[in-house]
Parts: C-alpha cells; sequence; structure tokens
C-alpha cells in the first residue's frame, strides 16, 4: 500500500485506474464505432424536439419515448414499406415459377423432411453428387445463402438495438452527465466555454441536416406524385414515397448528393423507353423535375437559411463529410463533422491561449 503513503502517489494510482477503465469502455465501443456516432448523430438531431417534448411531459421516459416515436416511427413505415415492396417483387418470382429449376432437385429432400426422417436427409445430402450441378451442390448454395441472409438480419437487428439504447440514454441522461462533467471540472470557464461551443454547433449542424433530410423527402415525394398526376398515361414514378425518401437521405452523402438516387433511376427509366412503349419524354421529364426544381430548391434556399445559423463555414463542415467518409467509411459521414467542430473550436479559442502563454514564457500555462 506504498502507493498511498502521499497525495501522489494516490493520485497516481486512481489515474491508472481511469486509464485502464477507459480503455476498455473504448474497446468496447471501437467494436460499434459506426453504431455510437449514428446515435450521436441522432441525439443531436433530435435533442431540440426532445426538449420541447421535456418541457411539456412531466415524465423524463415518456418525453425521450415521444421524442423517438416522432422521429423513428416515419423512418420505420418507409423503411416498411420498401421491405413490403421487395416481398412483393420475390412473391411475383416464386408465382412466376422463377424457382420451379430447382423442383425436381429439392422434391426428395423435401419428402423426407416431411416424414420426419431427417437422419435419412442428412445421409441422402451427404452421398449424393459432388459436381457443380447436383442437388447437394445447389443445397449447399442454398443453405449458405439462408445463413448469410440470416445472419445479416441478426446484425441489423442487433446494431438497431444497439443504436436505441445509445439514443435513448443520451437523451435521458445527457443533461446529467454534462452537469456531472462541469461539476468534475470546478466549472473551469475554459472548459465550459469550449465544451459548450462544441455542443451548440454539433446540434446546429446535425438537427440541420436531419431538417434537411425532411423537407427535401417531403418535397420530392409531393413533386413525383404531382408530376404523376398531371402527366396523361402511366405514371413516371411508381413509388413517389419511397423515392422522395432516398433522395432526401442521399443529401447527407457529400459532393454528389442527392444525384446518387435520381440519377440512376433516370438510366432505368431511359432504358425502359429503348426497350418497351414506355414514351422518351418520361424520363426527360423526371430528370428535368428532380435536377432544376427538387436539387436546386434544397441548396439555393433550404440549406442556405440553415447553415446561416452557424457559426462555422459550410464549406469547412462539406469538407468534414467528405474528408470523413474517405478516411472512416459509411460513418465518417458523422464522425467526420464531430472532428471538424471540434478542431474548429480549439483552433479558434484554445489555441491562440495556448500559444500565447507559451510565447511569453508563462509558468502557470
Amino acid at each position: 500500500m506504498d502507493a498511498f503513503a502521499t497525495n501522489d502517489g494516490d493520485r497516481l494510482l486512481w489515474i491508472a485506474v481511469g486509464v485502464v477503465v477507459a480503455f476498455l469502455i473504448v474497446l468496447a465501443l471501437f467494436r460499434f464505432i459506426g453504431t455510437f456516432v449514428a446515435a450521436v448523430f441522432l441525439y443531436y438531431a433530435t435533442r431540440p424536439i426532445h426538449r420541447r417534448i421535456d418541457e411539456r411531459v412531466a415524465r423524463p421516459n415518456l418525453a425521450v419515448a415521444l421524442a423517438l416515436f416522432v422521429v423513428l416511427v416515419p423512418m420505420a413505415l418507409v423503411v416498411g414499406y420498401a421491405l413490403f415492396l421487395i416481398a412483393e417483387e420475390l412473391a411475383g418470382l416464386v408465382s412466376g415459377g422463377a424457382f420451379s429449376s430447382l423442383e425436381p432437385y429439392l422434391q426428395p429432400y423435401l419428402r423426407l423432411a416431411r416424414r420426419g426422417e431427417f437422419r435419412a436427409l442428412g445421409e441422402a445430402i451427404s452421398q449424393s453428387g459432388g459436381s457443380g450441378t447436383s442437388a447437394s451442390g445447389r443445397l449447399q448454395t442454398l443453405g449458405d445463402s439462408i445463413f448469410d441472409v440470416a445472419s445479416l438480419v441478426f446484425g441489423v437487428i442487433a446494431k438497431v438495438f444497439l443504436l436505441s439504447a445509445f439514443l435513448f440514454y443520451l437523451l435521458r441522461d445527457g443533461s446529467d452527465v454534462r452537469d456531472w462533467f462541469y461539476e468534475s471540472v470546478d466549472h473551469d470557464e475554459r472548459i465550459v466555454a469550449f465544451t459548450q461551443a462544441v455542443d451548440e454547433d454539433l446540434e446546429i449542424v446535425f438537427f440541420n441536416n436531419f431538417v434537411l433530410v425532411v423537407l427535401t423527402s417531403i418535397e420530392a415525394a409531393v413533386f413525383y406524385y404531382a408530376m404523376n398526376l398531371l402527366v396523361p398515361g402511366d405514371p413516371i414514378v411508381e413509388t413517389p414515397v419511397l423515392l422522395g425518401a432516398l433522395i432526401g437521405i442521399g443529401t447527407i452523402i457529400p459532393v454528389v448528393g442527392m444525384k446518387i438516387v435520381y440519377l440512376p433511376y433516370a438510366a432505368v427509366l431511359f432504358v425502359q423507353a429503348a426497350t418497351t412503349d414506355t414514351p422518351l419524354w418520361h424520363p426527360l421529364v423526371f430528370l428535368g423535375v428532380s435536377a432544376i426544381v427538387i436539387d436546386t430548391i434544397p441548396d439555393v434556399f433550404i440549406r442556405t437559411y440553415l447553415s446561416a445559423r452557424s457559426s462555422i463555414h459550410m464549406g469547412l463542415i462539406l469538407l468534414g463529410y467528405v474528408l470523413g467518409s474517405m478516411a472512416f467509411g459509411w460513418y465518417g459521414l458523422f464522425l467526420g463533422p464531430i472532428v471538424v467542430v471540434i478542431f474548429y473550436h480549439f483552433a479558434h479559442t484554445t489555441f491562440p491561449w495556448l500559444a500565447t502563454a507559451y510565447l511569453e514564457g508563462d509558468s502557470h500555462w
């Protein structure tokens, strides 16, 4: 117990404990860094909404649940609608006989499975031929595909649950953590000012992005739906709500933005016009409305208005999106702006103070 003999030894021991605990927490979070950073994005994007609800609802858990309901339920409806359309297409393939070629190979094995003769089923599979066109090969491929899909679905469900847990506790206990931190640093003016500036700008940046996604999605869905009503014949856009939601999400992607959605869709329409009776003016009208109206209004009006609320130049934030995506992958879309905001305020306030103190030879800096 010599480490506790002096205050310095006591302090060093507790610092070592803190470093070990912090290392373990960072190590655990690093495996789910994308999920955690996405939760931070949603936290700042939904915090203004939660703040309004929390002012009117006395129970903290209920306020968080309502905020999540307002934000996440529309997203879940869009995802559910997309899955419904995919299920319809798969049902059409099955009813159309797309998998009928597998029936002669699968029928003997299905017959054994219905009888419950699983041992005989295993022996039949293991004794079948090894060629690529054999039933064994087809069953192996089918089994691998089912396993891959099941693993993907389980992974997505687990990450969604983890993201929801992160988001819930950040919204409910974020203010308590902030108060604890300020008390721990004895409300140091520089630390409080720095962290508050970072916190406020992160809320502005991410909430602006969330608002931009929502408004762009609504705008695109309305214009596509109106376009379908105004043009004669078949509708140009079969699913205006889903396409509008995808275009809204596309605004987050740096440089290309929503073009990553409507340009491929326009290409599909051009192919349909060249190979079917679809009129050529269908893709032309769609491309014109998307590029001139839907792609222009968010950039000229909405994005300009929202960016005026932040103290950080919009170009610097855009650079954070681009470099973050290139350096970290998909979650760099959220991590990049966080790094930019922290760097900006450090360079704007903390670095000049450190440099001045060092150059003036202040022994207490």
